[in-house]
């Protein structure tokens, strides 16, 4: 796995963390459209927690949904050998930094109609 890549023990962590959010593990795998199992497999490294799967759980953990799906989707894309898809990366990540945590909804707040 691409250092760039969330480490084995984040997406478990992070699995970990959105179970206990949403009650166990099962409902968490309900929730996101997946199976027990199937998140047991992530947590052990046996099968691959895509950016979309990454992006649901930042997302049940209360991260700004776009945000979480774009950063998991960054991540994935760093770890390609292809120059497009990182280039593409640097793009999202200059997305990323023009809206610090937080402040979308200052922002979108802050320009009333």
């Amino acid at each position: 796995m691409n250092s760039k890549m969330q480490s084995l023990d984040q997406i478990s962590q992070l699995i970990d963390n959105a179970s206990e959010m949403c009650g166990g593990l099962n409902k968490l795998a309900r929730t996101i459209g997946t199976t027990g199992p199937t998140l047991i497999q992530m947590k052990q490294g046996k099968r691959p927690a895509n950016w979309r799967v990454r992006g649901k759980l930042r997302a049940i953990l209360g991260e700004e949904p776009a945000r979480a799906f774009m950063k998991a989707l960054v991540e994935d894309l760093e770890s390609s050998e292809r120059e497009d898809e990182k280039k593409a990366a640097d793009g999202f990540k200059a997305i990323l930094a023009a809206f610090p945590e937080g402040d979308w909804r200052k922002r979108r707040d802050s320009n009333p109609r």
